[in-house]
């Protein structure tokens, strides 16, 4: 079943903005559309997400070292192409 924010809200018993809020947490969510102009909500992945825990999603600094380790790994690979030319 497809939920608005408000009908969320009131399924689980909670504010808009909390739904607001664990959205920024990563509580799943279908993202705006041109048709369908507000953010939806698929129950079943709500409310597995929150029985899990409402796993977080990684901070900034996490985020950037993890992309600072990528860029580092693909810089190895094309220095290593480079070389074998």
């Amino acid at each position: 079943m497809v939920l608005g924010k408000r009908q969320l809200a009131q399924h689980l018993g909670r504010s808009p903005r909390w739904i607001e809020l664990k959205v920024t947490e990563g509580m799943p969510s279908i993202p705006p559309t041109a048709r369908y102009p507000h953010r939806r909500f698929v129950l079943a992945e709500v409310e597995h997400w929150l029985q899990d825990g409402g796993v977080k999603r990684a901070s900034t600094a996490e985020r950037l070292a993890a992309l600072e380790v990528e860029v580092a790994l693909l810089a190895r690979v094309v220095d290593e192409l480079t070389v074998e030319r």
